[in-house]
């Protein structure tokens, strides 16, 4: 029987204190009505979760990490929505929509739809979420940042403008979450779209929303009475995130039924949650790369020859069985090999030390020492960056590892004179556009914005892209993209180290998880889950 609140707060502080603390932490169609009367308790009714991190922010317009997301998809919806465990797309809170071109998008909205404040959703709403959401300068607004208008057409209808081509906007579309006007006018404060406010409330349309939370220890959502798509009795009532930084904890609560879910990288302990019948493990191939990226604005890796050696000098088997227990891919350049855009012509990335050591000598570098900052939590990042200062310690380079916050992370890449020498991201795919996935980490755009940490800037690399995005003929665009993927090998524009494989483990009286390949990764619907009798 699952402990109440308080106990498991107090089991998380124990059991934090009992292992070592590691540096930390990645529409469908609803199921089918049940004829069954089942009854289920309330302690059932509240799902709880653990997490490395404290969202930064619920707000959906600021979203940068993983454990953002996972509050911030709950809490607001978007007009077009993705099918779990796909990157395909279904009208949400748009009923329908057209595309008379790749300029022009025409969304007619579901009627019903009611905000958390019980204010109506309406066109004037969508155009309100979208003109906030441009306003600002962060990750979410590189998703609209192409558009020229905004419109309601009618009440219930909005059309949206671009500037240029692109035939992938729609998966950009599903990732802006549309919020209650009303509500944020209310709580504005000197101009600042309640983005204050917002960081840490929430009033969309989705069916939980915030109710509590205490930094650094826990949120808590509640789900929204009257969302639009009904509720069943076997649905959940609450979602209890607890913030649990220590990956061997995370593991153990879930082991013992303290929590129901993880949201971490499970590479260690894996025959421990498979031996456990209370348990199922989940394992899919991932639409995620880890790298390493390069500052190719400062010594040394303004050097091709240098960022070419690291490349080689890499021990990208060692990282797919020591760090991944064998569940991983060795990349091919930077797009996953699972996205059908991937070009399989290029080779998998492979160790050569003997040729590494020659480039080494040919860059003229000498032996130099390089830093790495990794984020709090990511305990597979550390023991990515300790092979590798092995290996690069072989070719005459000291690399130092530094373990931060995220957002400090994110605030010293801002610029290439404050960033390290290397950076780590473990990058998902943000949406199923596999145009924006390539343009987002490399693009001259995005230089010095995340993910851009390697201040690539490379003016053959960004036509290609740009054409690929425009086009809407597959086959041109295939090709675009193929040129766009030999750049990014060629010029070594960051080191692509592996693929893990997405391994999720929940308690399995919850049925109807999926595990999604988008949105970085550890994404949950809620709502879909059901418990089981």
């Amino acid at each position: 029987m699952k402990k109440n609140f308080r106990r498991m707060l107090a089991v998380c502080i124990i059991l934090a204190m009992i292992f070592a603390l590691s540096s930390c932490g990645k529409s469908e169609d609803k199921k089918e009505e049940t004829d069954k009367n089942v009854s289920i308790s309330e302690e059932d009714k509240t799902f709880s979760v653990a997490l490395g991190v404290m969202p930064a922010d619920f707000d959906p317009t600021n979203l940068v990490g993983a454990g953002d997301m996972n509050a911030s998809r709950t809490c607001y919806e978007p007009l077009v929505e993705e099918i779990r465990g796909t990157t395909e797309l279904q009208p949400w809170l748009a009923e329908s929509y057209e595309v008379p071109n790749a300029k022009t998008y025409i969304f007619k909205l579901r009627e019903g739809v009611k905000f958390a404040d019980g204010t109506d959703l309406n066109a004037e709403a969508v155009v309100y979420s979208y003109e906030r959401t441009m306003a600002f300068v962060n990750p979410v607004s590189t998703l609209v940042q192409e558009i020229e208008s905004v419109e309601a057409t009618d009440d219930m209808t909005v059309t949206i403008k671009l500037k240029s081509d692109n035939s992938g906007f729609l998966y950009n579309v599903a990732k802006v979450g549309i919020i209650s006007p009303t509500w944020c006018k209310e709580n504005e404060k000197d101009g600042d779209w309640a983005q204050d406010y917002c960081t840490r409330n929430s009033c969309g349309t989705g069916a939980y929303q915030i109710s509590g939370y205490e930094e650094d220890q826990y949120y808590t959502m509640e789900k929204f009475e009257d969302y639009w798509g009904g509720w069943k009795d076997n649905q959940i009532d609450t979602i209890q995130t607890l913030i649990v930084k220590d990956n061997a904890t995370q593991i153990q609560m879930l082991n013992s039924g303290e929590v129901d879910k993880l949201q971490i990288p499970i590479t260690e302990n894996l025959d421990i949650l498979e031996a456990n019948e209370k348990i199922d493990v989940l394992t899919e191939q991932s639409l995620q790369t880890n790298i390493f990226t390069f500052n190719t604005q400062k010594a040394p890796f303004d050097n091709l020859l240098v960022r070419q050696a690291v490349t080689l000098a890499m021990d990208y088997e060692g990282v797919k069985d020591n760090v991944y227990n064998g569940k991983a891919t060795v990349p091919s350049g930077f797009m996953p090999a699972k996205f059908t855009d991937h070009d399989n012509s290029i080779p998998q990335q492979e160790q050569n030390l003997e040729k590494a050591k020659e480039l080494m000598k040919q860059s003229g570098a000498g032996e130099c020492t390089v830093s790495v900052h990794l984020c709090e939590g990511s305990d597979d990042q550390v023991q990515m960056a300790q092979i590798l200062q092995a290996n690069l310690a072989e070719i005459g380079i000291t690399l130092e590892i530094k373990v931060m916050p995220w957002l400090s992370l994110v605030e010293e890449n801002a610029s290439p004179d404050t960033a390290p020498e290397m950076s780590a991201l473990n990058m998902g795919a943000f949406t199923g556009d596999s145009v924006f996935f390539l343009k987002q980490n490399f693009h001259s755009m995005y230089s010095g914005q995340p993910y851009n940490w390697s201040f690539y800037e490379n003016p053959d690399f960004d036509e290609a892209i740009d054409k690929a995005a425009a086009t809407v003929d597959e086959a041109e665009k295939q090709e675009y993209l193929n040129t766009a993927q030999k750049i990014l090998v060629d010029n070594c524009a960051a080191l692509y180290i592996t693929s893990p494989d997405s391994v999720e483990a929940i308690n399995n009286k919850y049925q109807g998880f999926k595990i999604h390949p988008l949105d970085y990764y550890y994404s949950i619907r809620f709502y879909q889950l059901t418990i089981a009798e």
